[in-house]
């Protein structure tokens, strides 16, 4: 019986030692923070001639972000978007319409990961020339 005494506090002890690591653990643990999406709306060339739409959970497809180029001004000049992603290793994609005729190109896939922000920046360019540029943020 004395042995079974001494064995029992030991073994208490030892899962006890267990739950409040396996606790400790779980609570230590930096989790990523839910950030909601939030959208860049109407973001302009400093000109006006271009502007970009950032739409970061598009509606009917979780997760999706949308983004809308447009190049409003015939002036020789087409528009470039490039939207980086602070998650992990910076993300970046390259959008545009070059069309110089008013009209609008839309691209929507799962381009960013959820929660992380994105710097939306747009330009007028031709060739190796850009003016005009502009930054917003959001969350993709």
């Amino acid at each position: 019986m004395s042995k079974l005494t001494v064995f029992m506090p030991s073994w208490r002890s030892g899962l006890l030692a267990s739950v409040i690591v396996g606790i400790v653990g779980l609570v230590g643990a930096p989790a990523q923070a839910a950030v909601p999406p939030k959208n860049v709306g109407w973001l302009y060339t400093t000109n006006g001639a271009g502007a970009v739409f950032f739409d970061a959970d598009l509606a009917g497809y979780p997760s999706w972000e949308q983004i809308t180029v447009c190049d409003n001004v015939a002036n020789s000049y087409g528009v470039s978007v490039t939207i980086v992603s602070d998650a992990g290793a910076p993300q970046g994609r390259s959008f545009g319409d070059p069309s110089s005729n008013g009209k609008c190109n839309s691209y929507a896939d799962n381009f960013f990961a959820d929660g992380y922000g994105v710097t939306v920046t747009i330009r007028e360019y031709s060739g190796a020339t850009s003016r005009y540029q502009n930054t917003g943020y959001g969350v993709a």
